[in-house]
């Protein structure tokens, strides 16, 4: 029928005009913002809002340090960085995730060595982790993607066993917990991001996390030049500090933490509720150990049952005008940084002399995680969204998903 039809195919679109969901800032947040810049006190090292900001992060988290920094990625290389990660080590870590989980470990000259997945969870498989090790692992990025915690206690067994540092990458999950422990305070050190999309926002922005006070120590030099005093360098450091602005903002966002990780719940319910009839879509699971934070929607199609492949699939989506995306549309050891090698120049990490091994990124080094990453479509919880809004995103899922179902 014609009114069936998806737009891509001639048919009317969903909507007239494509779905924008920016953060909106309550009059708090713009007025902390407001304050810092009447101050004049832009940096860390002559204001105080930051180190507010890191007392109230690590006391929600119940941990003894938290470190401000620049952003997410920044967070994840000082936290390798401050472990003592280097040259010849291994780090493992998920395929299935954005870049920076990954790249992170080149940043230390060392080498990223990839676990498979869970299908359901999208998160990385202990059994595949302890299949993995050598003797060259000295640690493991645990990603808690879409806000979905990872398996921490298989995963803390397996890193206490072989004597491995374990470091959660919590970018998609603040907030959210695994078995009645937020995440961030399980792993040795730990990164969040505060980006854009982020559960909290700072617009760039990031936290490491611990409660080792030598690691934290290394943490905050590493983070601002080696610097324990002025003009004194103790070791290689970066300047990786977040401003005063970006600590404010993120000191009142802390505030409404828990309001909007409920919006992002209340978005997932509404997708399940209107997309769970669909037998060629598999939904995203919640575990009953876990507390899901919904940083993204993420969801599986049943290739068997359709006429187009996943990216045929999403491009009708989007001409519906709704906001859809995919994360992640190619597993990281198929992409060209890692099947070309391109790391620090003259063969490194991967050639290092004090490495010695052959490592190999083949497609169907982690089949679980290439089949997910053929079928997936990612749907937005951004709490900005309005019910309408996550109505007519499911509207037009099921709309193409119904009109090329075989």
């Amino acid at each position: 029928m014609e009114e069936i039809k998806p737009a891509i195919e001639g048919g009317k679109p969903i909507r007239g005009k494509p779905i924008s969901a920016f953060p909106k800032f309550t009059e708090d947040e713009i007025n902390a913002v407001i304050e810092v810049l009447k101050s004049g006190r832009l940096t860390m090292l002559v204001g105080d809002i930051t180190k507010r900001f890191e007392n109230e992060f690590a006391r929600i988290h119940g941990v003894k340090h938290a470190i401000a920094v620049a952003n997410g990625t920044v967070a994840l290389h000082v936290a390798l960085r401050a472990a003592g990660i280097g040259p010849g080590d291994e780090v493992i870590t998920t395929p299935f995730t954005f870049v920076a989980s990954a790249s992170t470990i080149l940043h230390q000259n060392a080498i990223p060595v990839f676990a498979d997945i869970d299908r359901e969870t999208f998160n990385i498989d202990p059994i595949s982790i302890e299949e993995r090790i050598t003797d060259k692992t000295r640690a493991i990025v645990v990603v808690h993607l879409c806000g979905h915690p990872a398996e921490m206690d298989e995963i803390m067994k397996i890193a206490e066993e072989h004597d491995l540092i374990v470091i959660e990458d919590c970018a998609q999950a603040i907030g959210a917990e695994y078995k009645g422990r937020i995440v961030g305070s399980m792993g040795k050190i730990n990164a969040f991001s505060f980006y854009l999309s982020k559960n909290i926002t700072t617009g760039e922005g990031g936290m490491v996390l611990t409660n080792d006070d030598e690691l934290a120590e290394k943490a905050r030099l590493i983070r601002h030049h080696g610097e324990p005093k002025w003009y004194t360098y103790v070791l290689l450091g970066y300047n990786y500090r977040m401003t005063e602005i970006q600590a404010a903002l993120g000191l009142a966002q802390l505030k409404r933490l828990d309001e909007l990780n409920r919006r992002r719940r209340e978005i997932a319910k509404i997708y399940t509720d209107e997309l769970e009839d669909l037998d060629a879509l598999q939904l995203p699971v919640e575990r009953k150990h876990v507390k899901h934070a919904w940083h993204i929607y993420n969801a599986l199609i049943d290739l068997d049952k359709v006429r187009k492949n996943r990216d045929e699939i999403v491009k009708a989506i989007k001409a519906e005008n709704v906001w859809i995306s995919v994360c992640y549309p190619t597993v990281l050891y198929l992409e060209p940084l890692f099947q070309e090698k391109m790391g620090h120049g003259k063969g490194c990490p991967w050639n290092c002399p004090l490495y010695g091994r052959n490592i190999k990124y083949e497609k169907g080094l982690c089949p679980n995680a290439e089949w997910v990453s053929e079928r997936v479509i990612t749907l937005p919880t951004q709490p900005a969204l309005k019910d309408d809004d996550a109505i007519d995103i499911a509207r037009a899922v099921k709309k193409v998903i119904k009109y090329y179902h075989i």
